[in-house]
Parts: C-alpha cells; structure tokens; sequence
C-alpha cells in the first residue's frame, strides 16, 4: 500500500514538473516576441508564433493524457514518423536554445535502412524527449546541443548530446533516481524537481527502449535511445504498452 502511495504520489509530480516545463518555454518565447528578439512583422516572428502554439498545445496534451489515464482508458498507441516528430522537437527548443545563447543542431541520415516508422504513445515518447533537451539546456552554459536520428546497424538511434557540464562517473548511477539531483546543481544556480532523468527512464522502459548515457564531467553528456528493429519494418511496441514494472525507478504510470 505504501508503495502505491508513493507511485501515485511521484505520478503527480511528474505531471506537474512536464506541465511546468512546458509553459515555462511558452512564457519565455512570448516574452522574447514582446521584446522584439526575433523581429516585429508576421514573416519573422511565424516560426516562433508556431513554437509557442505547439509548446503550450504540449501542455495541454499532457493534462488530457493524465485524465484519460485516471479514467483507466487504455494509453494510445499509434504510428508516426520519428523524422518529422524531432523536427516538431527542434522547432520548439530552437528558441529557448537562443534565449540561453545556445546552438541546437538537428542532424539526420540521408537515407535509413528501415525507414524512420515507430510505433508507441507519441505523447509519452514526447516527455521523454523534451525531458532530455531540457536538461541539456538546462546543464549548458555556452556551447551547443545536437538532436540526432540516425541508425545503429538495424536499429533507430535517437541521441542527444550537449557540451555542458557533465556528470562525474561516481554519479552516473543516481541520475535516474526519482528526485535525486546532482551535487553541482545548486552551484549551476539550476532549481528543479529530480524527475526529468526519471520520466525518461520509465517511459524507455514501458516502450522496450534502451537508454544509455555517456558523459564526462565538465565536457559534455550524450543520452542515447535505442529503438530496436522490428521484423514488420516498424520500430517500437509490437503491441500494448509494457506492464507497470515494480521497481521504483519504473513506477510512473503513462
């Protein structure tokens, strides 16, 4: 009982720390229009325009999700093109990216072996991406960030990668921890729940992705998610979402 407690209690939270997250990019791109950063008449400020609908839609998307989950509907899962879907990533982190002075590089393949098809819950998939750009602005002081999709042999890759402060390899094993934050967060002057890492980490695990992290302090971290080859050409879930695991580190429901 206490477990289930605890694991409806980090659910909220995670809601929260995601809906938070992405109205705080909303208010940050309206308030760099109000300024003037990126120019005054409609053909300049269209893109951002189109971030700032798409950022607070995100919001918006993610407050549906949590009422259709509390109703005990079955999660959505459907196909998409992963291409696109990181273009729809980049679109909306380019200018949060520059409000930081930070470049965000998107980088593709020309072609790829088994086409860019996944199947999953693109909402879910969608936090654990935003979760990771976010720390990776949030971690980079000056420099860049690459969003990448690209093939490892059969297999689609997504790798985000940044040249920030990293993370000391006695640390590595915590960073998925719910509510852990590292030690040098308080120094960066970076406030935050300790659940970013960890919405990640179960949505991997509930689509049957594999997540790594490669990292040196003080010179970059790199997060890549694999998603495996599937026989129908299609990457992702054959079917329904993986069962709720029982380890904490798993236990947010999506």
């Amino acid at each position: 009982m206490q477990q289930e407690v605890l694991s409806k209690q980090l659910d909220l939270s995670a809601l929260l720390h995601d809906v938070s997250n992405s109205f705080k990019g909303a208010s940050l791109i309206v308030n760099q229009l109000i300024d003037g950063a990126y120019g005054y008449s409609l053909e300049e400020i269209r893109p951002f325009l189109i971030a700032l609908r798409d950022t607070n839609d995100r919001g918006m998307s993610l407050v549906e999700a949590n009422r259709v989950s509390q109703e005990a509907k079955p999660v959505t899962v459907a196909q998409f093109d992963m291409l696109s879907f990181l273009q729809t990533t980049y679109s909306l982190f380019k200018p949060i990216a520059q409000y930081h002075s930070l470049n965000l590089h998107y980088e593709t393949q020309s072609s790829y072996k088994h086409g860019t098809q996944v199947q999953g819950d693109s909402i879910s998939i969608d936090r654990m991406l935003c979760n990771l750009v976010t720390n990776a602005i949030k971690y980079t002081l000056a420099g860049d960030i690459f969003l990448r999709l690209l093939n490892q042999e059969d297999d689609l890759a997504i790798e985000i990668e940044d040249t920030g402060c990293g993370i000391a390899a006695e640390q590595l094993s915590n960073i998925f921890i719910p509510l852990w934050r590292a030690p040098n967060s308080n120094l960066l002057h970076q406030s935050g729940m300790g659940l970013g890492l960890y919405i990640a980490l179960c949505v991997a695990h509930a689509h049957g992705l594999k997540i790594s992290v490669n990292s040196v302090a003080k010179q970059g971290t790199k997060f890549t998610i694999i998603f495996p080859y599937k026989d129908d050409g299609i990457y992702g879930l054959d079917g329904r979402m993986l069962p709720k695991s029982q380890r904490l580190q798993d236990a947010l429901s999506i």
